[in-house]
């Protein structure tokens, strides 16, 4: 080859050598300089990934601050199979951390797929965490478990979330945005294999934690409510049940009991049928119950007075657009014992004194037609038709409970303003919301709607209401230490193709205690009992007065009442007078009330606060007689007493026999102790025994 071909050939190469220096160096230059900025950003977005921290859900606690929900901290793990180098000892850790099969693991990390969830929300120690996040392939999500400390009691209230932690029913729904929070973030650093190789946290930004949300609802008393309401479920071979119990000067809910009810969040006990809070979604023909609203409108604009004489024509009226018919045959008889009697035919008669539009003002103004304004979602307006599209017939048998449908919540609240008074409270499930971040609280305010009545035809209707208890058809509701006033209801359930459906009824008692001074309102409603327990004052009433009567022996509500309720004791001797009450008074100021009524005192027990007396609260005694008191003890040994044997004892014997060994009983349910925890000669720690009982009350009532 020539000299001159040698050096053409080395030109080219050093050309081109040259060449690719300068393509290089500009690209360089382009890089480093020119592209630095849009360069570095994607170097740190390689390098570094950004990791949501998920904020701390807020809890739902009843009335007494018991917890109903609440979210402790979790872990969920997951895995990129893709990533894994040895798989063998991955699986080993895994399986030992998390208590999982070996198997379920390697089939997992077969799956082919980017992404797997190991598993989700269980709880790990900090060395067991910090372990798992050094693996390549394994990943660690901090997140917040739900939990719900009473179980399904008050479940359609409380409601539950989703995986995502969002509310799904109930107040978790409602309240989501309030609960929720706001989630933090946190700057992790991944190497050049994209993975995070421990936790180096270069920039973070804590979470909002969710606010608290604080309800009306009393938890001893939903559990009481839920528990006599599926016996008489049960008992009556019924369909369903509900019951709601109202505090009727606030409007505040206590409990909410439906049954059937969902048992458990998870599963198929996430059907929308099972958590449908029926009490404000579903609508039915209230029956008699409604009566309370006629006599309402009748006295309150004067057509009716108690004492008109109607004629009963002995159990079945022609009224030319419609025959009406009593369960009881009456010939002549007033309308306030057509109200207490429960009679169709007074209430049709008379409801024709008023025009159409009359009635509607009252039947709008008692809240019926109209959302409550209560803070759950889905509540129902019900079915009230305008008066232009009436019928002939309907202001007839409005008058006793057909043609119009109401929701349970609207009944009782209806109920509520006759307690009240004669003022509409707006009903209420929060008391308030709370940010523990902050320390602010927000309450929400008892609201008045309007009044509706007059003070003095409130207390007419409460006086008759009283008579359906003691001499009417509500007889099964009364109770011995406690006045009771309400009104029973039998309703036929209406046929989706129109008509009434043959021997299904809806059998409902809607009441208040005490009856001259009202504290709570009390709705129960019985949905297709067998045939022989149709009537209201035989399936619902007795209802009624179980829950009363647990709820005077498991609260304070009544306890003004107990000492003060005249039981007819003969006092003409000057001997004889009604023990009064000393329950949960102090030793001092007991030996002060015992001054003031010269009574022989004799405490019992070392501590400062009276847990049961004997004779109780009400009971007729002599003067001379000595009245025990059971006082609390005050030794860190009582609690840790063993359990006496409760069980087969009336509800007060249970209470004193509890008292002598310095313990208190917690009382689910009413009347005989069916069992207690803990049980008979089992330690208790906390100084209480938690006693369950079955009532025994047989009473008869139509209506």
């Amino acid at each position: 080859m020539s000299k001159k071909k040698r050096n053409l050939r080395l030109y080219i190469v050093g050309a081109a050598f040259v060449l690719i220096s300068m393509i290089l160096w500009g690209r360089l230059v382009q890089v480093q300089v020119f592209g630095r900025a849009h360069y570095g950003k994607l170097a740190t977005k390689q390098g570094n990934v950004k990791k949501e921290i998920p904020a701390v859900r807020g809890g739902i606690f009843d009335r007494a601050g018991r917890p109903l929900a609440l979210s402790i901290r979790s872990c969920s793990i997951s895995i990129n199979p893709k990533q894994i180098e040895h798989s063998d000892k991955v699986v080993d850790v895994l399986a030992k951390s998390l208590s999982m099969s070996k198997r379920d693991i390697r089939k997992k990390i077969r799956s082919g797929k980017s992404f797997v969830w190991i598993k989700r929300q269980c709880s790990l120690t900090k060395d067991v965490q910090r372990q798992l996040q050094s693996i390549p392939g394994v990943g660690v999500q901090r997140e917040a478990d739900r939990v719900y400390p009473y179980g399904c009691t008050a479940a359609k209230i409380v409601g539950f979330i989703g995986h995502d932690s969002k509310g799904m029913a109930g107040i978790e729904a409602a309240f989501d945005a309030d609960l929720r929070g706001e989630a933090g973030w946190e700057i992790v650093q991944r190497d050049g294999a994209n993975r995070s190789r421990g936790y180096h946290t270069y920039a973070s930004q804590k979470p909002r934690n969710g606010k608290h949300v604080f309800l009306t609802i009393d938890a001893r008393l939903q559990e009481i409510a839920e528990m006599e309401l599926e016996a008489a479920v049960k008992k009556t071979k019924a369909r369903a049940g509900t019951v709601v119990l109202m505090h009727c000067k606030t409007g505040e809910i206590l409990a909410i009991a439906e049954y059937p009810s969902a048992r458990s969040r998870s599963g198929k006990s996430l059907a929308d049928s099972l958590w449908t809070i029926r009490s404000i979604s579903c609508v039915f023909e209230p029956g008699s119950t409604f009566k309370l609203v006629t006599a309402a409108a009748l006295l309150e604009t004067k057509k009716v007075r108690s004492f008109d004489i109607f004629d009963g024509e002995e159990g079945r009226a022609d009224m030319d657009v419609a025959v009406i018919s009593d369960a009881h045959p009456f010939e002549k008889i007033t309308f306030r014992d057509g109200f207490v009697q429960s009679s169709n035919i007074v209430m049709a008669k008379a409801v024709l004194r008023l025009k159409p539009l009359e009635f509607m003002k009252f039947v709008r103004m008692f809240g019926f037609g109209a959302e409550s304004g209560i803070e759950l979602f889905g509540e129902s307006p019900g079915q009230v038709a305008p008066v232009e599209e009436w019928s002939k017939r309907t202001q007839i048998t409005m008058a006793f409970g057909q043609e119009i449908a109401v929701t349970p919540l609207q009944l009782v609240n209806a109920f509520a303003a006759v307690a009240n008074d004669g003022v509409l409270p707006m009903p209420r499930i929060v008391r308030a919301v709370a940010d523990e971040s902050t320390g602010e609280t927000k309450e929400t305010e008892m609201v008045e709607l309007r009044r509706v009545i007059s003070k003095n035809t409130a207390r007419k209707l409460r006086e008759y209401c009283r008579a359906v208890v003691t001499e009417g058809t509500g007889a099964a509701a009364g109770l011995e230490y406690l006045s009771v006033a309400g009104k029973t209801g039998t309703a036929q359930k209406a046929s989706p193709n129109g008509g009434y459906l043959r021997r299904k009824f809806i059998s409902s008692f809607v009441g208040f205690v005490p009856a001259e001074n009202p504290e709570i309102v009390c709705l129960v409603s019985i949905d297709e009992p067998n045939f022989e327990n149709r009537f209201g004052g035989v399936s619902a009433a007795p209802v009624f007065a179980r829950i009363s009567e647990a709820i005077a022996g498991s609260s304070h509500i009544f306890d003004d009442e107990l000492t003060t309720t005249h039981l007819g004791v003969d006092e003409s001797d000057g001997q004889w007078f009604e023990a009064p009450n000393f329950i949960r008074l102090n030793r001092e100021a007991a030996m002060e009330r015992a001054r003031m009524f010269d009574l022989n005192l004799l405490c019992k027990g070392d501590g400062n606060e009276v847990i049961a007396q004997d004779p109780d609260p009400g009971v007729a005694m002599d003067r001379d007689e000595v009245l025990r008191v059971y006082l609390s003890s005050s030794s860190s040994k009582s609690k840790s007493r063993k359990a006496p044997d409760l069980r087969g004892l009336s509800l007060r014997a249970a209470k004193r026999r509890a008292a002598e060994f310095g313990l208190k009983c917690d009382i689910v349910g009413s009347g005989f102790v069916s069992k207690q925890k803990p049980s008979p000669g089992v330690v208790s720690k906390n100084g209480v025994i938690r006693v369950y009982c079955k009532s025994t009350i047989k009473k008869n009532g139509t209506g």
